[in-house]
């Protein structure tokens, strides 16, 4: 025979009036076991008797104590080991604003384990016996899963009012959901369960009056939280005459919890407190559950006056859940949504909107706009948790449609994606066709486009071929003071010109264009052997490409040219950029060369009026972008910052006149790098990655093998972007596997 099989039995019989039907339900319920019948008939027997302590009041005159057997009750004390009754008192687990809570042993007429609440000593006025006893009466008429179970009920030796309840060993609710981190969907059904449980006390004419996280226990059944009410003990009944004895409650005495009170408990007038006021309190409950925090916050509880306090509960309006999240602190936030199993945002963003509005018209104010009744509360939950349009919410089509939307999700979507199918095949049958004239077109241009990027890689090789076959033919390997015998030797059809050096600088140039820097600077060194002067036009970039290429013989040779080169020439963009790309330029030579180059600019830039200005830019050749990327190079070198930004801006941007625009951002980099500016140089820097990578995909992506901008630009951009990294970074870039790739292609096309 089982206790549990026992215990389901009597509370299915005591709901079953006649006592013939009872009979009968017993004969079938019990079967062949007749000392579970004899045990639960025992137990039928106890209930329904006339004196059973349940049924009987505990007070005889509530105006004169005196009448209470035993005389030393009010210093009397309860320990461990004490015997009320069939019950032998263990250790005290709780200690209420009356009561004392003790686990009790019952000792027949069997034994279990039980909780025993009895009046505290000294507490035992009329007023509280009468509290008292409207908790134990309220117990004894609910049966109920989601709430603490009355057994029994009686008055001690020494006059003290008790009543034996059922055991839960659980956690109270608001530390077992942190303990566990409970997701805010785990919490909210716990919740609606709570809400259920308080829908069946006010069906049975029950207001708990004192709903808070102390009183609703969580125990595990198979693993599943379960929650249970308990203390009703400053319960107030609807339509029954339990709490008759309460009628003379002291004037200004607040029964409940200041933090989980509503209103019209504080307001302490006639106004009748109804069950509206466990509303507000479960309101509380739920707002605690998700943002860790009561409306009323504790600590300002404890500073303010009784008559503060009273006007605060009645007349200040509680922040919004989400609004309360989002004012605590990073350390107390980071707490609260660690505890809910998620990030803080992800807290802040489930909690605004639907469970706002459901949290706030549980706690108005005015209770005749609070939900009606508990189970009102808990199915706007539900529907919460189904996707569903929540009733606290003011209706507005957008709303339900979203609540539709999201809760049909896959609905919506299949038909969606069915109908924009059917949408987007309509679309391409227009489409298709204009696509295929469109790409005939385009099929023609690249077929042109190929042709001629074809057409000029033959000329560069047949070029080289020319160059090549000049120079394997020992002609060209002649010394420059045997130049008149050699020159006799060969014909006219070579149309050298007079010196010989220019097939080595041809043949240079179309080794740069072609990106094969080493050939090209071995081709640029010999004719600077062979006597060329270095003011030739051919000559842009060769020092850089020198300094590039690691060649410091003919870098220093080239070099030391330039450095004495008279002030007038540093208007030659060749020998201004020869000088810049030296680390160690005079301060004093940069600034002459900014000085000349914003000469250069504003020349460029007069109103077509103005004829001699006119003249010179028809007689250079040199594009503004150029001009205004050389003035800033110069004032960086020259220490002109400020200027420097708004120059190399400048020239970056001058997509119109300079192929070479871009070639700027490693400078810029370094710039903002000596201004102090290193979000921005580090974006400049960025600029510079991306632009290397561009250019490398453009040279790899189409027919043509040549760089897709002037080589020299190219080899400029090179050296400052290593220096750039190398000054932001601490370090060289990485090996471009594109640059291998594009150099592999172009040797691949040469030969």
């Amino acid at each position: 025979m089982s206790a549990r099989q026992e215990k389901s039995i009597f509370f299915d019989a005591i709901e079953i009036e006649s006592e013939a039907d009872r009979s009968h339900f017993l004969r079938d319920a019990c079967g062949d076991n007749p000392e579970l019948l004899a045990s639960v008939q025992a137990l039928l027997r106890e209930h329904f008797r006339s004196e059973n302590p349940v049924d009987r009041p505990v007070l005889v005159d509530l105006e004169n104590t005196a009448e209470f057997p035993g005389n030393d009750s009010a210093s009397f004390v309860y320990t461990p080991g004490t015997t009320i009754g069939v019950y032998k008192l263990r250790e005290q687990i709780g200690e209420g604003g009356f009561g004392l809570v003790f686990v009790a042993d019952q000792e027949t007429p069997f034994r279990r384990r039980v909780a025993l609440k009895i009046i505290k000593p000294g507490m035992d006025s009329p007023e509280v016996i009468a509290r008292f006893e409207a908790e134990r009466q309220a117990l004894a008429l609910m049966n109920h899963a989601n709430i603490a179970r009355v057994y029994d009920a009686g008055m001690t030796s020494h006059g003290h009012p008790y009543f034996v309840m059922e055991l839960v060993r659980g956690v109270q609710l608001i530390a077992f959901c942190d303990r566990h981190k409970l997701s805010t969907t785990d919490r909210l059904e716990l919740f609606v369960s709570i809400c259920q449980a308080v829908q069946y006390a006010h069906q049975k004419g029950i207001i708990h009056r004192d709903l808070k996280p102390s009183n609703v226990l969580i125990t595990l059944e198979n693993g599943k939280p379960i929650p249970k009410v308990i203390d009703f003990g400053v319960a107030k009944a609807i339509n029954q005459t339990l709490t008759d004895r309460t009628i003379y409650t002291r004037f200004a005495s607040m029964i409940g919890t200041p933090a989980y009170m509503s209103p019209e408990q504080a307001e302490m007038s006639n106004l009748d407190v109804d069950t509206r006021s466990d509303i507000y309190s479960l309101g509380v409950l739920l707002y605690e559950m998700l943002t860790g925090s009561t409306p009323l916050v504790q600590d300002r509880v404890a500073k303010v006056g009784f008559d503060e306090l009273r006007r605060i509960i009645r007349e200040e309006e509680p922040p919004r859940p989400s609004l309360r999240l989002s004012t605590l602190s990073n350390e107390i936030v980071t707490t609260v949504s660690a505890n809910r199993s998620l990030e803080p945002a992800r807290l802040l963003s489930t909690v605004r909107g639907d469970l706002d509005w459901i949290v706030m018209k549980a706690l108005d104010k005015d209770r005749n706009r609070r939900y009606a009744t508990a189970s009102a509360l808990a199915d706007d939950v539900t529907r919460y948790l189904n996707q569903e349009p929540v009733d606290a919410r003011p209706p507005s089509t957008m709303y339900r449609f979203s609540r539709f939307a999201r809760k049909h999700k896959l609905a919506i979507v299949t038909t969606s994606i069915v109908s924009l199918s059917v949408l987007f095949g309509l679309a391409i049958s227009i489409w298709q066709a204009r696509v295929a004239t469109i790409a005939l077109r385009k099929a023609q241009i690249s077929e042109s486009i190929a042709n001629d990027a074809k057409s000029e890689l033959e000329q560069f090789t047949e070029h080289l071929k020319q160059a090549n076959n000049l120079l394997t033919s020992g002609y060209a390997h002649v010394d420059a003071r045997n130049w008149a015998e050699a020159h006799a030797a060969f014909t006219t059809a070579t149309q050298l010109q007079p010196r010989y050096y220019p097939v080595w600088i041809g043949r240079g140039s179309l080794y740069a264009k072609l990106g094969l820097w080493d050939q090209a600077a071995a081709d640029y060194q010999r004719a600077l052997e062979l006597g060329s002067p270095i003011d030739r036009a051919e000559f842009l970039g060769v020092s850089q490409l020198f300094l590039y290429t690691r060649n410091q013989t003919a870098y220093q040779s080239l070099h030391a040219q330039l450095s004495v080169t008279s002030i007038g020439d540093l208007s030659s963009g060749a020998i201004a950029r020869g000088l810049l790309i030296d680390q160690t330029v005079s301060t004093s030579v940069a600034q002459q060369i900014a000085d000349i180059a914003e000469l250069r600019i504003a020349e460029c830039t007069a109103t077509p009026d103005d004829n001699e200005p006119r003249r010179r830019r028809e007689r250079s050749g040199m594009p503004l972008g150029a001009r205004l990327y050389i003035a800033g190079w110069a004032h960086y070198r020259a220490g002109n910052y400020d200027q420097a930004v708004q120059r190399l801006q400048e020239a970056n941007d001058d997509r119109r006149t300079w192929s070479g625009h871009g070639t700027a951002y490693p400078l810029l980099a370094m710039t903002y790098f000596k201004m102090g500016k290193t979000d921005q140089a580090k974006a400049a820097l960025e600029k510079s990655r991306q632009q290397l990578n561009t250019w490398l995909h453009d040279s790899l992506d189409g027919p043509d093998v040549a760089i897709p901008i002037p080589w020299f630009d190219w080899i400029e951009f090179q050296i400052e972007y290593e220096r750039a990294e190398l000054r932001i970074n601490g370090k060289l870039p990485p090996v471009n596997l594109m640059q291998a790739k594009r150099t592999a292609r172009a040797l691949s096309a040469v030969e």
